[in-house]
Parts: C-alpha cells; structure tokens; sequence
C-alpha cells in the first residue's frame, strides 16, 4: 500500500523538483541517565559561568576556562558538555593533560620551531585551508543552514504551476512569453481563480497538474532552492506575488498547508473483498472489529475468547494478527515498520502512503482509532500510536548535510563572484568577445593547437584583470597549455569562465581572508589550535616517538622490575571421550557407570581424530583454545568427570587429570607480551622526563580557589587537589 516518494516520469518537472529531496532519519537524542556514581560525584551547578576564569598558569601563560572547555568538548566529542558540569576527578585529570600540553608547546617555542622553514611552511598550508572553509562558513554557510534547519522543523504542502520555456530555446521572446503567462495566471488567482483548476489547464507540467499542482509534502532542502524560499515565506494559503525564473521556466506558488513536522508510529487492519466475503460484508465486518477496539479492555478479552483469540493485552495487534489482509504488517500486529513524517515518507525507506491513508493518520490524535478508510488496497482500520516532533540539534546535523551537498558549492560562487566584482576584478568583454570569434569552439584546451588562430595583436591585450595584476591573452592561453588541471576545458564562454575561476579564486580567496584574525577571535583561536598542533607534533617527535626504541637491556630490567607480571597461564591435563552418536553417548555412559577407567573407554570409543591412540589423553590444554578445558577450568576438582556434555557437533565426557598452575617466564618467551607494555611504559618515562625539565623553566601552578569555586572543594575519599 505504500507508494514511491518519486513520481515515475524522467521528464516530469515533479521529478526535478524533488531531484534534492533527502530522507535522513531523525532520532531524537536520549541523554543517558546518570549512573549512580556519577551522580554521586556529579559537580554542583555553577553559580555563573566564567569562560576568563583562570584554572592553571604554565610559566607567564593563563590558562583559562573557556580554551580547556573548547578542547574538552573537541576532543571527547561532548560538544555541548560544560566542562564545570563534569565530576572534579574527571576535569582535573583533562585539566593535567591540557597543561601538559601547553608546556609541549612552550617547549617548541623555546626551540625556535615556529622559525623552521618546514614548520613554517605547514603553517601557511593549514591557514590557506583553514580560512577558505572559515570564510564560506561565515560568509554564508552559517545563516543558510540555520535557516534550514529551522525550516525542517516544519513542513509545507505546496501547489505549482510552471510555464514552460521550450527546450534549447535561445529566444529572448520565448522566455518572455512564459513570464508574460505566468504574470496573467498569478493576476487571474488573485482576482478569485480556484488555483487548482488553472494549474490542471494551464501548467506545461502536466503530471504535477493532473492533481491540481500540487506536489507531495515538502521540509527544508527538499525542492529547488527558489521555489523552497519561495514558499517558506509564504504563510498557509499564500501566494507569492512574481513569477519565480529556473532553468525550466517560471513557476507558481502556494502553499496550501504549512504545519509543524511530526513523524508518528502507526498500525492498521487491511480488509478487502474476497471469494466468501463481498463488498458490503467488508464493510459490516470492518464495523465490527471497530466495535470492539472501543470496548473496555475486559469486554475486548471476553469477545477475542469467543473468537477462539488469545488475548495479549493488545486488541488492535490482536485483531491484526488474525484478520488483516496485508501479509506483510500482520504478522508484526499491523505495524509497517518505523515512524512517519508527511514531508520524508517512511523512515526505513522514504515510501509515502496514499493520500487517504495519510491524511487519516494526522487527523487522528494520539492513542486515537480511525472510523473505516478507503483506498485503492481496500478498507482500513488505522491506530496512531505515538508521536515525536524532530529533535532541533539532529536536524541540524541533517540540515548541515544537506546543505554542503546541495548548495554549498552554488552559494560559494555566488560569493566569489560577488567579493570578484568588489575588487574591481573581472573579465575584459570586449576582449573576451574577441577571443571568442578567433578561436574554434568546437574544441577544447585538450586540442594544444587552439591558440593558432588567434591574431597576434590581440595576445599582448589584457582579458582579465586580477587585484594588483592583470593577464593578457598570452598569459592566459599559455596557462591553459601548461596546466595539466586545465586541460579539457570547453573553449566557449562557460569553458572559459570555469578555467578563469581556477586561476582567479585563490588570489580572489587571499585578498578575502588576510585579515580574517582580526576580524574574528574565534578564527585566530582556530589558527592558533593548529599551530600549536604542528608544533606539538614536531616537538614530541624530537623528544618522544623518535626514541621509541626497544632496547633489550633497558626491557630485562623493566621485565626485572616487575616479578610475577609475566606468567604462563594455568592449564590443565584432561582426559576426553568424544562421540557423534546418541547411541555411543548410552554405550559410553553405561560403561563409566559400571566402573571401567576412562581411558579405557577413550580408547575404544573417541571419534575425534588420533586421539584412540593416545587413551583420550589432553596433556597441558588452555582454555583460550580448548573447549574442553573451559568446561573444567570452573567447579571441577582433580579426578571428577563430567559429562555427557554438548561439545561442539558431539557430546564429551571429560575427566580432569591435573592442573597446571602458572609458571614465570623467561624473558625471551614474554618478548611478545612484554613489548607493548615496555613501549608504553618507556613512551611515559621519555614524556616525564621531558616535562620535568620543561616544569624547571615554565613553573605549573594551579589556582586552587577558581577550581573549587567551578567543582566544589575536593572530597577526603577521592583526595583530589
């Protein structure tokens, strides 16, 4: 009964429209409730927050609140998590590392790294990347996805009319015609005209008019950009005023319903025609099951136990489950399987559900049971058991997503351009023109002989004119040669504007961001995170991962120094009569039963291979490889035997000979335990070692009145400071 959330025709407007359409399920955040010893330490709720309030210093450095916060919440990705609102224990330890931290990078300062040619190089590196992303986020990125976020938060039903500009047209008047339609059809609305019934006559998308204009339930980022803006500006029953321009023509708005988004959880009973039961009968058995769905839970029980029913507790799956005609939900109590939104479809799949189907479902209310509903499939039964409205930060998320994937590249151009025309940067036209004429646009950049034909005196003439530079025609058709990344350009006016914008971009993209520090502090707090990080990771290498090395003395002394850590395991000597048979399992059982040594009966009896030779004998077996010794190494003492127990394909009996207590090891048998702990232990010592001498010249203190101001004086038991 659910239908595709596309319609089906390529060439349908309906289609293009909802090309962007994106199903991204929402599920509502579940904070955990606090673990009882968590609660227990939990810090007390601060009296203000206080991002200036210095915790620590490292040597003349504060560090504060506000930047060990940032790197908590970056670094445990807790990204809403005050760090005040974390138990002490838990914020002094990140507050140790956090220091640790600043002191690796005072180390590397001191060194004069931020001086090094290769470091310095890395840092212009990250800043280009970092800005280019910085600079799109604010200067569009930011406002378009809250703003589509918010509009996810509801949903639209919308109608369209389109008036159609014919494909490849390349006459100014055929666009102007269809605008000129499309003014007289929004004049005609207003004046009074039923919306629905020009849209059926008049609009060149003729599926989308066959029902009226209008589309399927829409939410932020679901159509093309013009028309999405279009309509959420509009309130419920408005038309915009003006003709909206696209690539296909020009449309028509309005917005028929505009309601909050809510996704709900259903159920439904499916009753259709049959050989023994007709139409009519349908309908009175349908009015019956409604009946009873509305008596009181002990009148349900007596009238399903009449119908030789066994009640659950839940008439409506009940009933469901014995009656509904659709297979596949009746088995799950009339369930389809996830929530529901107008605007998404089905959460499992996007599928939408008829319109009757729909419409009844948000008509009801919560816990509410539908009257008969018909559609093409037959008569309904419908339950609304539950519903959510969207959860704000995961549509954000979604919202983010979407718009990086639909729009971001779009709106980044917009915004270059616009910064290009500020700078007075730009095509020359009139020479552009000419190049255009002396050049073969049936070829592209590929072809190294398109140059040929330009005349020689329009190569010196400038084309294009950068901030503080300009390039000629030469200059610009050489770099066209040289450039791998150049190649394949078409050589018409799009073909060329795409090759320009990869040469004016990043000088357009520099100017942009050079002073994008002094404009915002959180971009300079941005920067100064990384490069601290690639001077952190320079420094460590000096002092730390460079001599990450295994030295046999120093590892037997670490191996000396902890006695008993390096043991073999406990193992045990067993003897195991193993059989496939039932009937072997009575022989074996009988024969034990009656006194005859295990052994004995092993080596008549056990099918595993080569082991009737060796008497059923298991000398020194683990349990980390013998299932047979895991069913002992628990509850068995020396000389019982178990069995018959299920053992893989078989059944075993299993006598336990002797244990095998752990032993020491030989230093040169641990090697393969012992070196990681050793690498870890010596990566810990090195990295000590090192900040001890750093301490000597960059004293840590912390400021103890600020720290129990935030999580409250320490406690006896934890000892904290």
């Amino acid at each position: 009964m659910l239908i595709p959330a596309m319609m089906s025709s390529v060439r349908s407007i309906c289609v293009l429209l909802l090309l962007g359409l994106v199903s991204i399920p929402v599920v509502a955040q579940k904070k955990a409730a606090p673990s009882k010893r968590t609660a227990a330490k939990a810090a007390p709720a601060a009296t203000s927050y206080d991002p200036a309030a210095v915790l620590a210093t490292v040597g003349s450095e504060s560090v504060r609140l506000g930047e060990v916060e940032r790197a908590f919440q970056k670094n445990l990705t807790r990204r809403d998590t005050r760090l005040s609102s974390v138990p002490r224990d838990t914020a002094l330890e990140f507050l140790r590392l956090y220091v640790n931290y600043r002191l690796k990078v005072a180390d590397a300062r001191d060194r004069g790294l931020a001086n090094d040619s290769a470091v310095r190089v890395d840092l212009q590196n990250n800043r280009r990347l970092l800005s280019e992303t910085f600079y799109f986020d604010k200067a569009v990125a930011e406002s378009r996805i809250r703003e589509l976020s918010g509009r996810r938060l509801y949903e639209l039903e919308i109608g369209v009319i389109l008036c159609a500009v014919p494909e490849q047209s390349t006459r100014g008047w055929d666009s102007l015609a269809s605008r000129l339609k499309a003014e007289r059809l929004i004049a005609s609305i207003k004046a009074g005209a039923d919306f629905d019934k020009i849209a059926r006559d008049s609009s060149d998308d003729k599926e989308t008019a066959g029902n009226g204009g209008r589309l399927p339930w829409i939410s932020g980022g679901s159509i093309i950009k013009i028309v999405e803006d279009a309509a959420y500006s509009l309130p419920a029953g408005g038309l915009y005023d003006r003709p909206l321009p696209s690539r296909y023509g020009y449309f028509i708005v309005k917005v028929h319903q505009r309601t909050p988004r809510v996704s709900v959880k259903f159920r439904h009973i499916l009753l259709t025609p049959n050989d023994t039961r007709d139409t009519m009968a349908t309908d009175r058995f349908a009015d019956t099951l409604i009946s009873i769905l509305n008596m009181k839970p002990s009148q349900q029980n007596t009238t399903l136990t009449q119908r030789k029913l066994t009640p659950t507790g839940d008439a409506f799956a009940d009933l469901a489950r014995a009656y509904s005609d659709d297979k596949t939900s009746s088995a799950k109590g009339g369930f389809l399987g996830g929530a529901y939104s107008r605007s998404s479809g089905m959460e499992n799949n996007g599928s939408r559900l008829v319109k009757p189907f729909e419409d009844a479902i948000f008509a009801l209310k919560d816990g509410q049971i539908s009257t008969k509903i018909k559609t093409i499939f037959g008569t309904h039964i419908i339950i609304r058991d539950s519903s959510r409205v969207p959860d704000s930060l995961a549509e954000y998320d979604a919202a983010k997503r979407t718009y990086r994937r639909l729009y971001y590249e779009e709106d980044k151009r917009m915004v270059l351009d616009s910064v290009r025309k500020s700078m007075n940067s730009g095509w020359d036209e009139g020479v552009l023109s000419e190049l255009l004429r002396s050049i073969d646009s049936t070829k592209n950049t590929q072809d190294t002989s398109w140059t040929r034909t330009i005349p020689e005196g329009l190569l010196e003439r400038v084309i294009f004119r950068l901030p503080g530079a300009e390039l000629t025609v030469r200059q610009f058709s050489d770099t066209l040669r040289r450039r791998i990344d150049m190649r394949g350009f078409t050589l018409n006016r799009p073909g060329l504007d795409r090759a320009i914008n990869k040469i004016a971009d990043p000088v357009i993209l520099e100017r942009a961001t050079s002073r994008l520090e002094e404009t915002y502090p959180e971009f300079a707090a941005l920067m100064q995170e990384f490069n601290d990080g690639i001077l952190l990771f320079k420094v460590e290498e000096k002092e730390v991962w460079s001599k990450l090395k295994f030295d046999t003395t120093d590892a037997r002394a670490f191996f000396d120094s902890n006695p008993g850590r390096w043991m073999t395991e406990q193992k045990y000597d067993l003897t195991e009569v193993y059989v496939l048979t039932d009937s072997l399992v009575t022989i074996v059982k009988s024969e034990l039963d009656a006194g005859k040594d295990i052994a004995d009966v092993a080596a008549a009896y056990t099918q595993r291979d080569g082991m009737r030779e060796q008497r059923g004998k298991l000398a020194s077996v683990s349990p980390k490889t013998s299932k047979s010794a895991q069913l002992v190494a628990s509850n068995v003492k020396v000389g019982q035997t178990i069995g018959p127990v299920k053992l893989e394909a078989g059944w075993a009996f299993i006598r336990l000979d002797g244990i095998i207590p752990p032993q020491q090891k030989t230093f040169e048998s641990s090697i393969s335990e012992l070196a990681p702990v050793y690498q870890d232990a010596l990566q810990k010592r090195l990295t000590e070692n090192w900040l001890s001498g750093v301490r000597g010249k960059h004293a840590v203190s912390y400021n103890a009145g600020n720290i129990d101001k935030i999580w409250g004086a320490p406690s006896q038991k934890s000892g904290s400071k």
